[in-house]
């Protein structure tokens, strides 16, 4: 896989640097958030994808329009091919532009307490048996790069859970190796484990008949 993408990581605490990409609209819908987490998660990624676009595009940052109804993947409206995705855990927002459809998943690692179960009901039969071959002291990490590489696959097809979960399909040697080719749907992509901030794992998910 080619990076032809750009990917950026942030910290919370980088909020006030990102505030001013931001248009009056997204101030005033940052000001009516919680003190917190959640004000400045949403000061550090909306500022963050203007600055990546805007660098992309080459249009000025606030002039930038967005489609969000909750319900789809955010587009840039008159993107001319440009895709985005966004990704967050614990203190870091990963951001990644890419002229092609492009996904991403960024997971903290935390204990779960069921992760069998997890795996037999939600992922595919041949990432379950591919994972359960694996030596127990190998599971734990497996089973985030399976989940990252899931979810940035249904991202980059441009659904959310509900309706990728059970058309989706990593090819089983991507938990040893940590690239391989997935299926959503019709989609074929490829996804790839990148470097990460320690205790997470992230993946992006691409199209490869746009990889250059």
């Amino acid at each position: 896989m080619a990076a032809d993408y750009l990917l950026q990581l942030a910290v919370l605490h980088q909020a006030e640097e990102f505030s001013g990409w931001l248009t009056s609209g997204e101030r005033d819908r940052a000001a009516c958030l919680p003190d917190g987490p959640l004000r400045t998660r949403f000061v550090v990624s909306r500022g963050l994808r203007r600055q990546m676009l805007s660098a992309c595009t080459g249009r000025p940052a606030r002039t930038l329009e967005f489609e969000e109804d909750g319900t789809a993947k955010p587009r840039l409206v008159d993107g001319e091919g440009w895709d985005f995705n966004l990704s967050h855990a614990g203190e870091h927002v990963a951001v990644v532009v890419r002229h092609g459809a492009v996904g991403i998943d960024l997971e903290h690692h935390r204990e779960m307490r069921d992760q069998e179960g997890i795996v037999s009901r939600y992922f595919h039969p041949d990432e379950a048996q591919a994972w359960q071959r694996l030596p127990a002291e190998l599971q734990a990490g497996a089973f985030f790069r399976l989940w990252s590489a899931r979810e940035a696959a249904m991202k980059c097809a441009g659904l959310g859970l509900a309706r990728g979960i059970g058309v989706t399909r990593i090819d089983p040697g991507f938990v040893e190796t940590g690239a391989a080719r997935a299926r959503v749907g019709e989609r074929i992509l490829a996804v790839k484990v990148l470097a990460a901030p320690a205790g997470c794992t992230l993946v992006v998910a691409i199209s490869p008949a746009d990889d250059s």
